[in-house]
């Protein structure tokens, strides 16, 4: 293990850019994109995401409730940034600079991006076993949970179901 290459961050982004591309296109895949928020562990959709970025020069918007972190520009383009465990009230906003943003895909007619702390790659659900979510503070946005064999509780997080909350949009305290 030792003698393994370091892969740059750079390297991963665009090897895990290209899986995700991919995986969109292959017919039958059950993959998603999974990812650490929170300090939990979460997947969605690969429809339901366009991109995961390192995250751009944010700036912050005044009188806006702490959950949103402000507004970046990515290739031209605004979008409005989401602490995604901050706003489903799990943690704190991050305060890191190592976090990422996923971008909400533009079939949702909406240029928003989730802070998260960290990029898993992609899973499968298949050999996971479902649990019942009913005590699960962030239920509101979640459309499944599940237990993967080697003990990890995983959230199923419904983009559409988490933008489609009022507050969402209401970022204005």
């Amino acid at each position: 293990m030792a003698d393994e290459p370091k892969l740059s961050l750079r390297e991963f982004q665009t090897r895990l850019a290209d899986r995700l591309r991919n995986a969109a296109h292959t017919p039958g895949t059950a993959s998603k994109l999974a990812f650490l928020a929170g300090d939990r562990h979460w997947l969605t959709d690969l429809g339901q995401i366009n991109e995961v970025i390192t995250v751009p020069s944010v700036t912050p918007v005044p009188w806006a409730k702490t959950w949103f972190t402000g507004v970046a520009s990515v290739r031209g383009a605004i979008h409005g940034c989401t602490d995604l465990a901050a706003f489903l009230g799990l943690t704190p906003p991050l305060e890191t600079p190592d976090y990422r943003l996923l971008l909400i895909h533009p079939k949702y007619g909406m240029n928003a991006a989730l802070r998260i702390q960290q990029p898993l790659g992609l899973r499968s659900v298949t050999g996971m076993k479902p649990l019942n979510q009913d005590d699960d503070t962030a239920a509101p946005a979640t459309q499944a949970r599940w237990l993967d064999p080697e003990g990890i509780s995983w959230l199923e997080l419904d983009v559409e179901r988490l933008i489609a909350q009022p507050d969402f949009l209401q970022v204005a305290i």
